[in-house]
C-alpha cells in the first residue's frame, strides 16, 4: 500500500474513532422524541466506515467523507447546545394547493424541535458559496435549494401550530453563511445562525472543506468500486409507542411537558383535573385502603407520582377557566359521591375559576363520536380551542382519539384521580 493509501486509511480509522465518539453524546442527550432514530443513523455511519475498512487497497478519500456525518454531527452538537429540546428528527404534515382542484399532503423532516416545541431548527454543514450558488438556480436539477427547504419549512409550520402560534425557524449554518444567502433567508422572515463568510475567502474556504459539498455524490458515485459495500443511512422506523401513562410519543410528548406552557396561559380545566385536585387522595390520604381495586392501584399510582403539587405548580400565576358544561357535571358528581372535605376543597378551588360559557370550536363539533369523544369532551376541549386556552385534563383517551381523526388540540395531561373520601376504609372495617 502506498504511502498516500495509508494516510487514506489512517484517516477512515481516525473517522471511526470521531463517530465511535459522536454515538456516546449522542446517548448522553436527554430522552427527548426521536433520539433512538438519530443515534441509529449514527450508527449506521459507523457500520458503513467499518465496512470501508476491508477494502484498504480499493479506498479513496472521498469514501470516508460522507457529508451526512457532518450533518448528524452538528445535530448531536446543536441538541446539546440549546434549550428546551423535546424533539429530533421529527415528521410534521402539511398540505399545498397546486389548483383548486389538486390538494397533496406532504411531509417534512424538522431537525430540531427546541423551546419546548416553540423553535423548530434546521440544520446545515455545507460549503456556504455552494448553498449560494444553489438557491440562485445553479444546483443540481431535482435537488432542493435550502432556500426552498426552508420554505417549505414555513409553510408546514403555518399549519403546525404549537400554543397557537406557528413554531420560529432558526437556520443554523455550521460552516457559515454567505451575505447574500443571508439575505434571501432573512427575507423569509426566519433567524439565520452562523458566521458571515465574505466572498475573497471563498478559495481557501473550499481548500479547508475540500469541498465538503461534493463529498456525497462522490461516495454515490464511487461506491460501485467497492464489492459487498452498502450504505443505509434511512432506517427511519420507529418502535411501536407504548400505551402507558405517561407517553413520550412523538404525537403525545407535548401534552405533560408543563414547560412548554407560557407564563401568562390560560388554563381551562376539565372535570378530571376538578375530581384530582380536590380527592382525598391526592391531599394526604394516599395510604388509606379501599375496597375497590381500582382505587387501591389509583392509590399505589399517587403515592408514586403525587398529582395535586403538579397541578399548584402549573396553576400558579395563571388565570384558570372552565366551561358551563364542566363546572355543571363536576357540581353533580360531587354532590353523589364527594365526601365534606372534598366539597370544602371544592368550593375553595371554585373560587378561584372563572366560568365561561360553553363554545366548542368548529373543529371539536367536528369530531366523529366514538367510545372515547364523548360531547362532554367535544364541549371542554372545544371552549379551550375557541378560546386559545390549554386545556388540563386526565383524558389522554379523548386525544389520542381526536388525533386518530387528524385533529389536535393544546393540552396538558395529569394523571387520574377520583373522590375517595366515602370509600376510605376505616378500622373497624372489614379487612382487606
Amino acid at each position: 500500500m502506498s504511502e498516500s493509501q495509508d494516510d487514506i486509511f489512517n484517516g477512515l480509522l481516525k473517522k471511526i474513532d470521531e463517530t465511535e465518539r459522536l454515538i456516546e453524546e449522542c446517548k448522553k442527550l436527554p430522552d427527548i422524541s426521536g433520539k433512538p432514530k438519530l443515534q441509529r443513523k449514527i450508527e449506521a455511519e459507523l457500520k458503513f466506515l467499518k465496512r470501508l475498512t476491508k477494502n484498504r487497497d480499493k479506498l479513496k478519500e472521498e469514501h470516508i467523507r460522507s457529508s451526512n456525518i457532518y450533518h448528524l454531527t452538528a445535530i448531536v452538537r446543536s441538541c446539546a447546545e440549546m434549550q428546551g429540546v423535546i424533539k429530533v428528527l421529527e415528521t410534521f404534515s402539511y398540505v399545498i394547493e397546486e389548483d383548486e382542484d389538486e390538494v397533496y399532503e406532504l411531509s417534512l423532516t424538522v431537525d430540531i424541535v427546541a423551546d419546548y416545541g416553540k423553535t423548530w431548527v434546521k440544520v446545515a454543514t455545507r460549503n456556504p458559496f455552494h448553498l449560494y450558488e444553489a438557491s440562485v438556480g445553479h444546483g443540481k436539477y431535482g435537488r432542493k435549494s435550502i432556500v426552498e427547504q426552508v420554505e417549505d419549512m414555513v409553510d408546514c409550520a403555518s399549519q403546525n401550530h404549537h400554543m397557537f402560534a406557528a413554531p420560529k425557524i432558526i437556520v443554523r449554518l455550521a460552516a457559515g453563511v454567505t451575505k447574500e444567502l443571508k439575505e434571501l433567508l432573512d427575507e423569509l422572515g426566519v433567524q439565520v445562525i452562523g458566521e458571515i463568510i465574505s466572498a475573497d475567502c471563498e478559495e481557501n474556504f473550499n481548500v479547508i472543506c475540500n469541498k465538503q459539498s461534493e463529498f456525497f455524490d462522490s461516495l454515490l458515485n464511487q461506491l460501485t468500486s467497492l464489492e459487498n459495500i452498502h450504505l443505509n443511512i434511512n432506517d427511519d422506523a420507529e418502535p411501536s409507542s407504548s400505551d402507558t401513562f405517561p407517553s413520550d410519543s412523538n404525537e403525545e410528548s407535548s401534552f405533560f411537558n408543563m414547560q412548554s406552557i407560557p407564563a401568562n396561559a390560560v388554563l381551562n380545566l376539565d372535570v378530571s383535573t376538578f375530581l384530582a385536585y380536590v380527592s382525598n387522595m391526592t391531599n394526604g390520604h394516599c395510604q388509606a385502603k379501599y375496597r375497590e381495586k381500582l382505587l387501591m392501584d389509583l392509590a399505589e399510582m399517587e403515592r408514586a407520582h403525587a398529582v395535586k403539587p403538579v397541578l399548584d405548580q402549573l396553576f400558579q400565576g395563571r388565570k384558570l377557566v372552565c366551561c358551563e358544561t364542566a363546572h355543571r357535571d363536576f357540581l353533580e358528581i360531587l354532590s353523589t359521591v364527594g365526601g365534606e372535605s372534598e366539597k370544602q376543597r371544592a368550593s375553595e378551588m371554585l373560587s378561584r375559576v372563572s366560568i365561561v360559557s360553553d363554545n366548542p370550536s368548529p373543529k371539536a363539533l367536528a369530531l366523529e363520536k366514538t367510545s372515547k369523544i364523548k360531547e362532554r369532551s367535544k364541549i371542554v376541549f372545544g371552549t379551550g380551542d375557541s378560546m386559545k386556552a390549554v386545556t388540563v385534563s386526565a383524558n389522554l383517551g379523548f386525544l389520542r382519539a381526536a388525533q386518530s381523526q387528524g385533529i389536535k388540540f393544546v393540552a396538558f395531561v395529569h394523571e387520574s384521580r377520583a373522590l375517595t373520601e366515602c370509600k376510605e376504609l376505616k378500622n373497624d372495617d372489614i379487612k382487606l
